[in-house]
């Protein structure tokens, strides 16, 4: 019997939740699921999306770096309308589609403005003949929000009235959901910590949907010892402070090390700020700059040393990579997402912190030379998340069509969660589910 996902995915300033939502596709279409990924901001120019799943570009909402407004992507784009045109378009992909499963990236932990269209629709599947599975995909750690206590008992009540499942993309023995959601015992359906979600390249016959292959780097092809220089999308402020502050101690650290600094620019960075890199960089010798690179888990895995923001993507690849790390944490408008990621994972010892303070007066410089003198040693995290996803999501689907009041959001599935016991991942409760 057919399985058919529809999934749900807004990013707004960064490609994150993109690349996240991307690789959970990748791997349920693998799976054997047929997967509708329905896009809802900017993709990149060449995103490589893989050919084995449909997408659905909506008109594109994006917001400013520092997440304060939405703006519609297009020129003279009325908002509002655009709006209402999402909403109609939503329910009409239920319709035409059927999916067995929705899956919304984020929400309703997040993404509160996008309520708007993904309630109706949420609504409507609920009572729809053959009710499709409703699941939430949330990252490791969540956002704090002004009014905490009134966001989480928000949530609680969307998820105990409409959702059949949570998975988050983490490992719980370094960030269960409880840390940064005060409510996570209260919810109803089953909680699924699957490990973390690393991006994969594609495989070969896989496919790419529009995608031209980037040319190789040649102090890469060259083999000369470098250093991987990142900041995500290239949007965010910090990301640009950080790779300010790379180029004006290349002139030092040319002096102290061998090293090469392929700095990579971002694929959504301002092209006034490309052109300020570029000015700078090309006065430096030890500089390849690069607006964006074919294969960031290569890299991560051919350099001395990675310098990143601390988005959950950037830090995943960094991670199953086993590469050693220096992460600034990038918190637009108060967000302290990353930061508790970067504290979380530097206080077990699988990277290091660089601090706002630490990128000037020469002290980055310090830093680098403490990481290439000093290598953390590498630790066991669990990062075959999309592979778990895929697997439970075809389990619950499994155990729903034989007899659909013994899961999900019902009373019967009051306080279902999955836990790891070794290499076995069990659904605690009632019933069990083994990946």
């Amino acid at each position: 019997m057919p399985k058919r996902a529809m999934l749900y995915c807004q990013h707004l300033a960064g490609i994150g939740h993109l690349v996240r939502s991307t690789e959970l596709a990748r791997s349920m279409s693998a799976d054997g699921w047929e997967v509708l990924l329905i896009c809802g901001g900017k993709v990149p120019h060449n995103y490589p999306f893989p050919a084995t799943f449909k997408v659905e570009q909506l008109q594109a909402i994006q917001s400013d770096p520092e997440y304060r407004s939405l703006f519609a992507c297009a020129p003279d784009a009325d908002l509002e309308d655009l709006k209402t045109q999402r909403r109609l378009r939503l329910l009409e992909l239920l319709e035409s589609f059927c999916p067995d499963v929705i899956i919304t990236e984020l929400f309703p932990f997040g993404r509160k403005q996008f309520a708007y269209e993904l309630m109706p629709l949420l609504e409507q599947a609920k009572v729809a003949a053959q009710a499709p599975l409703i699941v939430a995909s949330v990252r490791d750690i969540l956002v704090r929000k002004r009014d905490p206590e009134a966001h989480e008992h928000r949530v609680l009540e969307i998820v105990n009235s409409l959702y059949d499942l949570v998975l988050v993309h983490s490992d719980e023995r370094f960030q269960p959901l409880q840390k940064t959601y005060a409510c996570a015992k209260a919810i109803r359906p089953p909680v699924v910590h699957t490990g973390y979600i690393v991006a994969s390249q594609p495989k070969d016959g896989e496919g790419l949907h529009g995608h031209t292959p980037d040319a190789p780097i040649p102090l890469v092809s060259r083999g000369e010892p470098f250093i991987l220089v990142s900041c995500g999308s290239g949007r965010l402020l910090a990301g640009r402070q950080l790779i300010s502050s790379v180029l004006h101690s290349a002139p030092i650290l040319e002096r102290l090390f061998p090293h090469k600094l392929l700095v990579c620019a971002g694929p959504l960075v301002p092209i006034e700020v490309f052109r300020e890199y570029r000015r700078i960089a090309t006065q430096l010798p030890n500089v390849h700059l690069v607006h964006d690179v074919p294969s960031v888990s290569s890299l991560l895995r051919q350099a001395s040393l990675s310098i990143s923001l601390g988005g959950y993507n950037t830090v995943m690849e960094l991670l199953a990579a086993r590469a050693q790390g220096l992460v600034l944490a990038a918190e637009p408008n108060g967000d302290n997402e990353q930061k508790l990621r970067i504290e979380s994972l530097s206080a077990k010892g699988l990277l290091r912190e660089i601090g706002v303070e630490d990128l000037v007066n020469g002290r980055l410089v310090e830093l680098i030379s403490e990481a290439l003198a000093n290598p953390l040693p590498v630790a066991d995290v669990r990062m075959n998340g999309a592979e778990t996803s895929a697997s439970v999501l075809t389990q619950c689907l499994d155990l729903t069509r034989r007899d659909r009041s013994r899961f999900g959001s019902s009373e019967a599935g009051a306080g279902l969660v999955i836990t790891y016991n070794s290499e076995t991942t069990v659904l605690s409760g009632r019933h069990s589910l083994c990946v």
